[in-house]
């Protein structure tokens, strides 16, 4: 079953618990109102283009070359940019500079291809049990690669600028997925974040980093705490310059706040 097919039935996602850490009431509007963004920053179907190309990469091998990567993004982007509710763009930006930027990105991630591994999945699809909570975790992998003995996940990203040291030690992410990854294949693997930057010279940055039965086990802890506080209607605006400031629910908020919360 691929991820469109399982994100169609009830489920959890990382997304979602994370967007609930981050705001309880923009997982309200986002994940019960289904509410229309009232933007959508190019971010998004920038970085769905590009990881639709690294999939493409690691699929084809080297027979795909640099040249096919940037025909293809200039397709993927396209489609999603078409297809985004609201799509607006940063202060300096257009789809010509996006466009650009994202393929002298993927110059620099190919360049830097770690053939040194063995790639085992692309794109794997997964769903699985977390005890206590009512709907199953789903994600997709991005990538799964072997080097001798040892599996790594890999996820990639863009970024406006290089990790801080540390920051991938501390992602949910990572341990979300772990999880998943040792539910289905009983053991914890090595989890990597391949970084790519949008700066004026991109870079390609790997940042490696493990997870702990301990780290598990306080997932499911946080899981469990997360579903309880949405059942109980715990839903509250988070405000800081760093939720509120480019949140595509501000307006909408700012409503269910002064009508007192929000109607289930």
């Amino acid at each position: 079953m691929n991820i469109m097919d399982l994100k169609s039935t009830p489920h959890w996602s990382y997304s979602a618990f994370q967007t609930y850490l981050q705001c309880p009431m923009k997982y309200y509007l986002r994940y019960v109102e289904h509410a229309e963004p009232e933007h959508t920053c190019s971010a998004l179907p920038f970085g769905r283009a590009f990881h639709a190309v690294l999939s493409e990469r690691a699929r084809k091998g080297t027979a795909f070359s640099i040249d096919d990567a940037k025909d293809d993004f200039f397709v993927y982007f396209k489609g999603e940019t078409e297809v985004c509710q609201n799509l607006t763009y940063k202060q300096g930006e257009d789809f010509e500079s996006c466009l650009v930027k994202g393929q002298d990105m993927l110059e620099v991630a190919l360049e830097n291809w770690q053939d040194d591994y063995v790639d085992v999945s692309v794109a794997e699809a997964f769903s699985v049990e977390v005890p206590g909570l009512s709907k199953p975790l789903i994600g997709e992998f991005d990538l799964i690669v072997r080097n001798d003995a040892e599996e790594t996940v890999c996820d990639w990203k863009t970024s406006s600028s290089k990790w801080q040291t540390g920051k991938a030690d501390w992602d949910l992410q990572a341990t979300t997925f772990c999880y998943a990854y040792q539910q289905l294949y009983g053991k914890i693997p090595l989890f990597r974040f391949d970084v790519f930057t949008k700066a004026k010279q991109p870079t390609a940055s790997s940042y490696y980093t493990v997870r702990t039965e301990d780290d598990l086990q306080k997932f499911i802890f946080l899981a469990q705490q997360i579903e309880k506080s949405i059942q109980s209607g715990l839903f509250y605006p988070n405000e800081n310059c760093m939720n509120c400031s480019e949140c595509p629910y501000k307006k909408q908020c700012k409503n269910v706040c002064q009508k007192g919360g929000c109607n289930e």
